[in-house]
């Protein structure tokens, strides 16, 4: 099997379907797009790129990044996001017109898509379901970030998994911001492409509500983080939102403020997605079914196993806290490059996950915020997503991140960046934070433009505590 087969299938049963709408309305038909992958595998090959290499892709358009990826797929080749470590990859291809000496391994890739594709004989599938299709980088929320090797095997897994934890409408019309370079954006622009609907290309907020209304979108997948821009990017009067039905929150817990502005001001229907580069969807649920106030973010799909262990790796009683791991087809086996990290989160043919939380009885997860981001304040452990959500409260709050950082005297501090919605007078930030904060008051509040974040929406934390260990300085 290779993870490009269904595209060639579908692009000869339905050729006429508008698979992309770029972002000035330009379109895209399966057919086209199709024989563009084959183009591209053809330019793969002539290039030398052979089965089993690793090609970093510094791609930023988000319709060549998919062809691309499809297209080293088709000849079983993976594609790799631009973080990854240089040591691990092969070659690179890289956006941008070739200068008068290109260096070797390095190709610039323009020129690529210059002349439009010819029908021809169709590239090859390579068959080998447990090759490599592409390369994820894990969050890098607290450190440098790991490469996850997901084979076609595994791709068409998560395809599965997420289609019945998560079904899409009849027609799919989809935004996707999460880039296919991870493994949430792949999953999900994949799914979409393969029943037959169009996505949709949008990279700011006023694009993405001007899309809904233009081209009908009927479903869009953000982070949490994209709720107050999309509410921000409403116009005063109308309804630019009417044809959408769904949207599906994930690469972060939605917070309980942000969902009611969700509801109230974009759509009702909000769908929650918890999982991991290493596993893919693990569970999902409407977020009116959900008790977002309890940290629930989902129920465990069906066919995959997930439980609480304890610290001597015994399995943990239904609805008991303690370290998520999960198991399943979907699940990858090994960091590339990293033995240590390996052996630390694969074990015995489990997934070990990097957060607490509990799974009741009927599979519905609720998670207790990270392990390695558990803050401990002076032997007090402190959840940051509690004090995130205590400030995303506040109406004067757009965003807002916990962390932990050693302060002058060698210690662990609490700390928050927050990000305002308009100027505050100093005094009026205070006496708001210590109402509502409590005794989950930071030692140090940072105002800043934005939150870190990477491709799939989590917080960086370590870079706000660098941030903060350079600042010197407090918000209050």
């Amino acid at each position: 099997m290779n993870i490009s087969d269904p595209l060639r299938a579908l692009a000869r049963e339905r050729p006429d379907i508008v698979a992309f709408v770029r972002p000035r309305g330009g379109k895209v038909s399966l057919r086209d797009f199709d024989r563009q992958v084959d183009e591209l595998a053809r330019r793969c090959l002539a290039v030398g790129v052979k089965p089993g290499e690793v090609i970093l892709l510094a791609v930023q358009r988000p319709l060549r990044l998919l062809q691309l990826e499809l297209a080293l797929a088709r000849i079983g080749a993976a594609a790799a996001a631009p973080t990854l470590d240089r040591s691990l990859v092969d070659r690179r291809f890289i956006e941008g017109a070739a200068p008068a000496h290109v260096p070797s391994g390095r190709h610039f890739i323009d020129a690529w898509f210059d002349a439009a594709p010819v029908e021809g004989v169709p590239v090859p599938s390579h068959q080998d379901p447990d090759a490599v299709a592409i390369v994820c980088p894990s969050s890098g929320t607290t450190g440098i970030p790991k490469a996850i090797p997901i084979s076609h095997a595994q791709l068409a897994a998560r395809l599965a998994a997420s289609n019945r934890g998560a079904p899409l409408p009849p027609v799919p019309r989809a935004i996707c911001l999460p880039r296919a370079s991870s493994g949430f954006g792949l999953v999900t622009l994949l799914r979409v492409l393969y029943a037959g609907g169009t996505i949709v290309v949008a990279a700011t907020a006023e694009e993405i509500v001007a899309a809904v209304e233009r081209f009908h979108v009927n479903r869009i997948t953000v982070m949490p983080v994209w709720i107050d821009q999309l509410v921000a990017a409403l116009p005063e009067r109308g309804n630019p939102l009417a044809a959408l039905e769904e949207i599906e929150v994930g690469g972060a817990s939605l917070p309980p403020p942000l969902y009611r502005l969700a509801r109230e001001r974009l759509c009702d229907r909000l769908v929650s997605i918890y999982g991991s580069t290493e596993t893919g969807f693990i569970a999902t649920g409407r977020c009116d079914e959900l008790d977002l106030e309890r940290d629930e973010v989902g129920r465990v799909i069906a066919g995959l196993e997930v439980e609480t262990f304890g610290a001597d790796g015994s399995r943990l009683p239904r609805g008991s806290e303690g370290q998520l791991r999960v198991r399943g087809d979907v699940c990858v086996d090994r960091y590339l490059g990293a033995p240590e990290a390996t052996a630390e989160t694969f074990r015995d043919g489990w997934v070990v996950l990097p957060d607490v939380g509990r799974v009741a009885p009927d599979g519905t997860v609720a998670l207790g915020g990270r392990a390695n981001e558990i803050i401990n304040v002076g032997g007090y452990k402190v959840n940051p997503s509690a004090v995130e959500n205590a400030l995303l409260s506040l109406d004067l709050i757009e965003d807002a991140a916990a962390f932990g950082a050693v302060g002058a005297n060698g210690t662990v501090q609490l700390c928050a960046a927050i990000v305002l919605r308009s100027p505050v007078d100093r005094a009026t930030l205070d006496a708001r934070l210590r109402e509502r904060l409590g005794n989950l008051q930071p030692s140090l509040v940072l105002q800043v433009k934005s939150i870190p974040r990477n491709e799939g929406g989590k917080i960086m934390r370590q870079a706000l505590a660098t941030m903060a260990q350079t600042s010197g300085a407090s918000a209050h």
